[in-house]
């Protein structure tokens, strides 16, 4: 008897090994590859195929989760068959790139089988490489103003040095807090003016610039992004979906007001 049920499980793991291997999957960053930086907020699409009816259920299990080891799914937009083939899976979403160690493949559990998504040739670009762009200011720098950014900021640099690379990135912009109050001060503008498609998919195609501004990230800047994402593809827009968007982004119209 213990014979025929190792047997049987043996054929099951089989079964479900042969059926993994079959099916086929892509990970598609939106914008290029070769630009994603750590602390990105980037659209991508995963696309699974073939599953024919699929639970689609079980993709939803993903939001939330950081798939291979590098993107954070903060929130998915959408999540159906394809439309030119039922049988392909397409979820799309808004990550997160929260690191430079991309694992080739993450394991989603499929109801009792296991399917494997694949990362492809994604490649992400630390924060840590920006270190340079200091270097090269200290340089530019007359003797008595490094005398004193030596004396007065030697105990903040050897404190970067444990700091995590996301903060580095908060400390590179508080170095310029004339160009950073420049910034604030245009898309607070920006922000209070907006009120037509070119204005928002303006804010929109610039959203990694004035995100790294903001202090905290609230989910209403995720919602106009993702309120935006739905429509910004069509070539005209009615007046329901403009004012859709438009209220979706009045909630964080003063995001930069003092």
């Amino acid at each position: 008897m213990k014979t025929i049920h190792s047997l049987l499980f043996c054929l099951l793991l089989t079964i479900n090994v042969a059926w993994a291997q079959a099916i086929n999957s892509e990970f598609l960053p939106a914008q290029n590859i070769s630009q994603l930086k750590e602390g990105d907020i980037i659209e991508a699409t995963i696309r699974v195929w073939p599953i024919e009816n699929a639970d689609l259920s079980q993709f939803k299990k993903l939001e939330k989760a950081t798939l291979f080891n590098a993107f954070y799914l903060a929130q998915i937009t959408s999540l159906a068959p394809s439309p030119n083939n039922a049988d392909v899976v397409e979820l799309k979403g808004l990550f997160i790139v929260k690191s430079t160690k991309v694992e080739p493949i993450y394991v989603l559990k499929y109801n009792e089988a296991i399917i494997e998504l694949r990362s492809g040739d994604v490649k992400v670009t630390p924060l840590g490489d920006k270190s340079q762009d200091f270097y090269i200011l200290e340089q530019s720098l007359d003797s008595s103003r490094i005398w004193m950014i030596l004396t007065g900021g030697g105990i903040i640099l050897l404190v970067l040095g444990f700091v995590k690379r996301q903060k580095i990135k908060e400390f590179l912009i508080n170095l310029r807090p004339d160009q950073a109050k420049k910034d604030r001060k245009k898309y607070d503008e920006l922000f209070r003016v907006a009120s037509k498609r070119e204005d928002f998919e303006k804010l929109y195609k610039e959203k990694n610039q004035w995100l790294a501004l903001l202090t905290d990230k609230a989910p209403a800047h995720l919602e106009f992004l993702k309120t935006l994402n739905q429509y910004q593809f069509k070539k005209d827009w009615n007046n329901e979906e403009l004012n859709e968007v438009r209220a979706s982004f009045d909630i964080i119209r003063r995001s930069f007001e003092k």
